[in-house]
């Protein structure tokens, strides 16, 4: 039995998108290449948790990878100084596998676990207008 054959899907530019799955919601993201999940998920009309907006300098749109680190960009100085003392904090989540979703960009489908990224309330309406869905 072979397995069939995702085709990926393209930006409108003609750049390629990677799919992000965000657990426990089961979201899916469409991530342009270049983009960080957090621009993603404000693109697609999703709240995710965050307090300094996108800027690296909190930690609170910290996520986990539960697959897909292969697909992942590097470290970027700011994770590397946020996240230096994670393993001494926490003994719960593997350190390798926390980054911070305002600076990592995805090349290929991840599956990420971030409790309380929603559908923002105020796109809500938007969105079923449109008939776009998770």
């Amino acid at each position: 039995m072979t397995r069939p054959v995702r085709v990926r899907e393209q930006r409108p530019d003609g750049g390629i998108a990677s799919r992000a799955r965000i657990e426990p919601a089961g979201h899916i993201l469409e991530v342009w290449d270049g983009e960080t999940l957090i621009e993603a998920a404000w693109r697609q009309g999703y709240w995710w948790p965050t307090l300094c907006f996108g800027l690296g300098k909190c930690t609170a749109c910290q996520c986990e990878v539960i697959d897909g680190l292969d697909s992942l960009s590097p470290r970027t100085d700011a994770e590397q100084a946020m996240l230096a003392d994670l393993g001494r904090r926490s003994r719960r989540i593997n350190p390798h596998r926390v980054r911070l979703a305002c600076q990592v960009t995805v090349s290929g489908d991840v599956v990420i676990r971030k409790p309380g990224v929603r559908v923002d309330d105020e796109l809500g309406d938007a969105r079923a207008e449109r008939g776009t869905h998770d």
